[in-house]
């Protein structure tokens, strides 16, 4: 591994760009701004045994994220954004996704967009509020990618945690509570795998694949408070402040969506969706030149009976920023609710042990650490990342299947039975 890191960093080096910029387009009207912004997220990643016959390291460069974004104001009530991704570009020398429209959206804040008391109401594709990690930009996490191995969508149809909606966001009490939440589209019957939904469809056998048959809508909500300090007053979130003021928040989400999925395996009938999460998060400075951050989120996960992305799962995550360097560690985790014997057959009691517990487990138990190199804070930093995954993970060899890289690592599974699998992640991050 040392020799694999020695390489990363090579690579990572040859690709750093100098400076990072911002650009504000002029406009012949006082009544609207424009910005234009572009990331840049280029990756190297080392896989311990990643390779097909599962034997030797994989290596993959890769782009995470290649994003052109416009967005500003229109008058003193109007806001809007519009990105679009090309996410995971290349990724196991895989060209066939392509770009997307990741975000569209318009805000309208009726008595204005400024102010420590604002109401927005959104419309358009706009992020899921699963949580505030889920919130937060992709520029500025403790880590060097999201947490997504802690929360479930089963059979996940949503572009980067995308719905279109409409919704209510802002923040109260002076910038002390941040909230926003809606009407959103959820899961559809286009989002089946492989059978048509029909009136003759009866949703009660296993062989209908029935989606939201009655095209209930999804609701969800998140709210933020601030015990300490502030944090509101954008669209997204941060891990790091450079400021010399601390903040610490808690908050909660929900999401439900009525018979939105299958239940698994043996199990007939249609489920409902859930999920609520739960976080802290604390920015401690000592000066601009030194601060403490801890992120931590709790989720549960409700997706049917004896479906392995039920369950409960969590992370925490401790960085110390001290000047340009940010050394960090973390830990994830995801435990899938046990089967219940009480009115189950032996046989789809079976089923459902095997399902939560057996070869095609979901469960989670990944560390990571790293260091966060700042050379233009956010806009502009290199992350060094070693991590040890085990069972489910985003990362490692058991995230390399026959759809993403056309093949899977032999005797790599996402089971806990199999054993943990070390990864090295070099990430650069710029921002114009």
């Amino acid at each position: 591994m040392k020799r694999c890191a020695q390489l990363i960093l090579g690579v990572a080096i040859s690709l750093a760009p100098a400076s990072s910029y911002a650009i504000s387009v002029p406009l012949p009207t006082n009544e609207a701004t424009l910005n234009i912004n572009f990331t840049l997220q280029p990756q190297f990643l080392v896989n311990q045994a990643g390779t097909p016959d599962g034997q030797d390291p994989s290596y993959d460069l890769f782009i995470r994220r290649v994003r052109f974004a416009i967005n500003g104001t229109v008058g003193k009530n109007f806001n809007y954004y519009f990105q679009v991704d090309d996410p995971n570009l290349g990724k196991f020398g895989n060209f066939t996704g392509r770009a997307i429209v990741q975000d569209a959206w318009i805000g309208w804040a009726p008595t204005g967009i400024t102010g420590g008391n604002v109401v927005y109401i959104d419309a358009g594709l706009l992020l899921i509020p699963i949580s505030r990690h889920l919130l937060e930009s992709t520029t500025n996490f403790v880590t060097a990618d999201v947490h997504s191995d802690e929360f479930r969508f089963a059979g996940n149809p949503f572009p980067a945690n995308r719905e279109t909606g409409i919704q209510v966001r802002g923040w109260w009490f002076d910038k002390k509570i941040g909230f926003r939440g809606g009407v959103y589209e959820g899961f559809a019957p286009v989002d089946q795998n492989g059978t048509a939904q029909t009136a003759t469809s009866t949703c009660t056998t296993t062989g209908a694949g029935c989606i939201t048959p009655k095209r209930y809508p999804q609701f969800a909500g998140f709210v933020n408070f601030d015990i300490i300090g502030s944090e509101e007053g954008g669209w997204l979130y941060g891990a790091y402040k450079w400021a010399k003021d601390p903040v610490l928040s808690v908050g909660a989400s929900g999401i439900y969506q009525a018979q939105a999925i299958r239940n698994a395996n043996a199990f007939a009938g249609l489920a409902n969706q859930r999920m609520a999460s739960a976080h802290v998060y604390l920015n401690f400075p000592q000066t601009e030149q030194a601060e403490l951050v801890v992120d931590a989120t709790g989720y549960l996960n409700g997706n049917g009976t004896g479906n392995p992305d039920t369950g409960k799962g969590f992370f925490v995550d401790v960085g110390y920023r001290f000047m340009f360097v940010a050394p960090y560690a973390s830990f994830s985790y995801f435990e899938a609710d046990d089967c219940d014997s009480g009115g189950l057959t032996p046989a789809n009691f079976a089923a459902c042990t095997n399902s939560v517990k057996g070869t095609a487990s979901k469960n989670s138990r990944n560390w990571k650490a790293g260091l966060n190199f700042f050379f233009n804070k956010n806009l502009n930093h290199l992350n060094l990342e070693f991590q040890v995954n085990h069972g489910f993970s985003a990362f490692g060899p058991q995230a390399i299947t026959a759809g993403n890289a056309g093949y899977v690592p032999a005797g790599i599974t996402t089971s806990l039975r199999t054993s943990a699998q070390k990864s090295f992640l070099a990430h650069w991050n710029v921002l114009f």
